[in-house]
């Protein structure tokens, strides 16, 4: 009788990874108690049983939510061949999203900062079509708050649905700017508002739309018989018809197929008269949705950059102590254990600066046209720039910690984080695109604020001979018209451009994290 020889087991690493828990994170505990220092004692038992379903149920579920068989799909016609423009979405995917906004992460009866938190940690699991429809809820609230009152009773009444909930049911937002002929040109919006008594109505195509599932959206439109862009808050469906699945006079054309994101439905939507109310001044639209909505999910990809190196880096920490290659650990080797300390630092500093900034933000709402919210305002889009950018490159090294097993989607995440990450790089303007904009905005501010002053602002603890050089070598680059045609001073010059601001982000993130950079992220 032949005794089969015992297999190898991954089961050690496996259950070790899946009763991990978030909050188990020495270092982050620490930048969380930093940042909710007034609230912590009664904030802490607030996110435990959160973090904890998060951790192991919702994780689950956004696990299986991205494999093919289970990304969402669309059903344009019911029986009766009538336009229903239904998405598809598993029950455990609905579910889940019911749950989590069902906390009612915008409420007042939060304690403050204890819905960003959460969301924090929920980008843990990836996008799993819940970071993004937060991110545009959030947008969405902001927008309505800043002009509470002149706002129509249609819309408070959104307001209520999206922050306390009608019956338990929470609304959820998404936001749609970009057309076929402008991108992340908003200026060159064509889809048209015409007005109709006390609201608009819209006719044209929104070429990219993620969360069409969604309540209500911020939407981007031009005046008709103008040349200006207004923003305006579109119900999906009208009182009584979402039972119906009778849209608000738009349909979806087809839904986009994504490198990353998958479960999230984005698609193409053809406005035909669409009911929309207007929000703030109509020659205002472009500035209010990047200085409101795009701004906070600018912000919610440098906590999305964070989140996913986080957990990649704890992953591949724990593989690495576990999986024995050759004769020792992974993790015993010089190689791989550099570019674990590589990942590990990496992100400690987007986590880190990621609530820093956050922080920042929140402290010059109320000073919106000072010099420190021009400062904060360029962190900002630089954090979108090198966070997003660095948390691609990092994952990437992640998944060759475990080697060929690294590339099996169902062995790991950590592939769906990194083509998440590669979307996140684009949402809400790519790479060049925002260093054309920080280039702008410093020749629009020189003079207000000098290049040295803005440096040094940012490397508050770097010596005065490091600030200088540093804004030297901006104010020599910025003798080169960064915006003009194309021609090899100005490409050069660019590239360094991009360099320079990079070595400037870095070290921000780094004297941000200096006094916690080696407390452990695994307990």
């Amino acid at each position: 009788m032949c005794v089969a020889e015992k297999t190898y087991s991954f089961r050690e690493f496996i259950d070790k990874r899946d009763t991990m828990n978030d909050l188990e994170n020495p270092f982050l505990l620490h930048v969380l108690q930093q940042f909710c220092s007034e609230t912590w004692d009664g904030m802490l038992p607030k996110i435990k049983p959160f973090v904890e379903k998060l951790s192991t149920d919702w994780r689950a579920v956004a696990a299986e939510s991205a494999r093919p068989e289970n990304q969402p799909k669309i059903r344009h016609y019911n029986a009766y061949n009538e336009r229903i423009d239904r998405i598809i979405r598993s029950h455990e995917m609905q579910q889940m999203e019911k749950d989590i906004f069902g906390h009612g992460l915008f409420s007042k009866q939060q304690l403050k900062n204890e819905g960003i938190l959460k969301r924090f940690f929920l980008h843990g699991n990836g996008e799993a079509g819940i970071t993004c429809p937060l991110a545009c809820t959030d947008g969405l609230v902001a927008l309505i708050e800043h002009f509470k009152d002149e706002i129509p009773d249609e819309v408070k009444n959104i307001y209520e649905h999206v922050t306390e909930g009608y019956d338990g049911h929470f609304g959820i937002g998404a936001q749609y700017m970009s057309e076929i002929q402008g991108g992340s040109n908003i200026p060159a919006n064509v889809l048209t508002a015409k007005l109709e008594g006390d609201h608009y109505r819209l006719f044209g195509n929104k070429f990219f739309c993620s969360a069409v599932h969604a309540d209500y959206s911020v939407v981007t439109a031009r005046i008709e018989n103008t040349s200006d862009i207004a923003v305006f808050i579109v119900p999906t469906w009208l009182h009584g018809d979402k039972e119906k699945e009778k849209r608000n006079h738009h349909f979806i054309n087809r839904l986009k197929w994504k490198i990353g994101t998958a479960e999230l439905p984005s698609a193409e939507i053809d406005y035909q008269g669409a009911i929309a109310y207007r929000i703030g001044p109509q020659n205002r639209g472009v500035a209010l949705a990047v200085s409101i909505v795009l701004t906070r999910s600018r912000l919610d990809i440098g906590f999305a950059s964070g989140a996913f190196l986080m957990r990649a880096a704890r992953e591949a920490k724990l593989y690495a102590r576990f999986r024995s290659v050759f004769d020792r650990q992974i993790d015993e080797f010089p190689m791989a254990s550099a570019q674990l300390e590589d990942l590990e630092y990496a992100a400690k500093r987007i986590v880190g600066t990621a609530f820093y900034i956050y922080e920042a933000f929140n402290q010059i709402q109320e000073k919106p046209n000072t010099l420190e919210a021009f400062v904060v305002r360029e962190l900002i889009l630089l954090q979108k720039i090198y966070a997003s950018k660095e948390a691609v490159d990092k994952l990437r090294l992640a998944i060759s910690i475990f080697g060929g097993h690294g590339a099996i989607e169902d062995f790991s995440s950590i592939p769906r984080l990194f083509r998440d990450s590669l979307v996140n790089e684009l949402w809400e303007g790519p790479r060049n695109v925002l260093l054309s904009q920080i280039y702008r905005d410093i020749m629009k501010m020189r003079q207000q604020m000098s290049v040295y002053d803005l440096i040094a602002s940012i490397l508050v603890d770097s010596s005065e001979k490091e600030v200088k050089l540093f804004a030297e070598q901006i104010e020599q680059l910025m003798q080169v018209n960064l915006i003009a045609l194309p021609n090899h001073e100005n490409r050069q010059a660019a590239r360094k451009w991009e360099q320079i601001w990079e070595e400037i982000f870095t070290l921000f993130q780094e004297q941000t994290i200096k006094d916690i950079k080696e407390l452990p992220i695994l307990s």
